[in-house]
């Protein structure tokens, strides 16, 4: 009867949505999100275009105009995809033309040589998406580099099921197909990675631009590492599922055993939700700060915790609300770094769980851009220390220290 029942929700939800189209379909829904961000942000008064340093030229129309007309062109490319598909493909022995064709679409879609379809803010996407790719640990950082990178993480997954969905279909094969079919073993998890590695890169370059001046880059690049392991020991266990369903253990061979291989898992889980959070309220948003504070009695100091005094959004209860979606969400989603778990054998699952995260970033980015417009408009800086500065200072390119995420200007300069 469980079987039974499972194979009557698998059967639903692959008619709602089969799985080849669901990777393009987070994507669609994240590109507008990222509108609705900078739409909600725009209605807020703060400046995405200087945020984001876009062309002068651009700031008289909002960002979120062109975004939300190229999400509007996806949606459309991916509604009438999937209505062909379903009207002239069998369930049964379902085809991979129609899906291969709608994300060959996507891509023309993005590298579209013409001016229509708002070239001007494809070319800024891929021009970014290029300097974020580069390996060298000298390249510039700039603040719309570090958005975009962040964003991708949460999309991780999606590139690991994106890989999985090409292999199936260009087998032309089932979601059963081998685990092992395209490398899947371990390029499933490189991709996962893949972002992971992208903003510990642009880490370490701020470090080093800044002389070894700024360590709070060196533990930001801890936690994006914290996230390996995760994926590591995540892609070991589901090697170890396989070999317990064959033979009933692991291999002799191994140092662990499956128990402690799970608890091991759990411990950087852990490690890797709860570090991501606190990083979240106390840098990327500064809402959260320890401070060593002296006692009225002694020379001594007590450490205490402060909230921020100064907010953009006039509603204070919706920081606190967005520090409660932040930590639920940061533990969904490191569990769901973790392929092996049972929940992923439920129908529409991991499609839930990765909107899940979607819907977290749109949180993260708008108070992410909010606190950097906190800080150069008010002058102040997400530390632990009381002096300020000014707009000009921060703005000085020989200040990295102060300020190390520089800032893309007329399209490819710097300030």
């Amino acid at each position: 009867m469980e079987n039974a029942g499972h194979d009557a929700s698998a059967g639903v939800w692959q008619t709602l949505l089969p799985a080849t189209y669901r990777p393009i379909v987070i994507f669609c829904i994240g590109l507008w999100g990222w509108g609705l961000n900078l739409h909600i942000l725009n209605r807020h008064h703060i400046d995405t275009s200087a945020l984001l340093q876009t062309h002068a030229s651009d700031k008289h129309a909002p960002l979120s105009k062109a975004v939300f007309a190229l999400a509007a062109v996806l949606t459309t490319l991916i509604l009438a995809n999937v209505a062909w598909y379903t009207i002239t493909v069998n369930p049964q022995t379902p085809s991979p033309v129609l899906p291969i064709l709608c994300y060959v679409s996507a891509l023309a879609l993005l590298l579209w040589p013409g001016k229509a379809v708002h070239r001007k803010e494809r070319e800024r996407f891929i021009r970014v998406l290029r300097r974020i790719l580069s390996p060298s640990l000298f390249s510039p950082v700039f603040f719309c580099d570090v958005i975009l990178a962040d964003i991708l993480t949460s999309f991780s997954n999606v590139f690991g099921d994106l890989f999985t969905t090409v292999c199936n279909a260009l087998a032309g094969a089932s979601d059963n197909i081998d685990d092992n079919a395209c490398h899947r073993d371990v390029l499933v998890p490189l991709l996962i990675s893949l972002p992971y590695f992208i903003r510990l890169r642009q880490c370490l370059s701020e470090y080093l631009e800044s002389r070894g001046q700024t360590k709070r880059h060196l533990f930001n690049a801890i936690k994006y590492a914290s996230a390996f392991p995760v994926i590591i020991i995540s892609a070991t266990q589901k090697k170890a599922d396989r070999y317990i369903a064959a033979t009933g253990a692991v291999p002799s061979t191994w140092w662990i055993d499956d128990t402690n291989l799970f608890r091991l898992w759990m411990a950087f889980v852990v490690i890797n939700s709860m570090y991501s959070f606190w990083w979240d309220v106390s840098v990327d948003w500064n809402l959260v700060n320890i401070m060593n504070a002296p006692t009225s009695h002694s020379a001594a100091s007590t450490m205490v915790v402060r909230f921020r005094k100064h907010h953009h959004f006039s509603d204070t209860s919706i920081y606190y609300v967005a520090m409660a979606i932040d930590f639920l969400l940061r533990t969904t989603w490191s569990l769901k770094l973790s392929s092996h778990l049972y929940i992923q054998r439920l129908q529409g699952s991991i499609f839930m769980m990765e909107l899940l995260e979607v819907i977290r970033r749109w949180v993260w980015v708008i108070f992410r851009m909010e606190n950097e417009w906190m800080k150069r408009t008010h002058g102040t800086l997400p530390t632990q220390s009381t002096e300020t500065y000014s707009l000009e200072q921060l703005q000085n390119p020989g200040t990295s220290k102060l300020l190390p995420i520089r800032e893309e200007s007329e399209d490819g300069g710097s300030s």
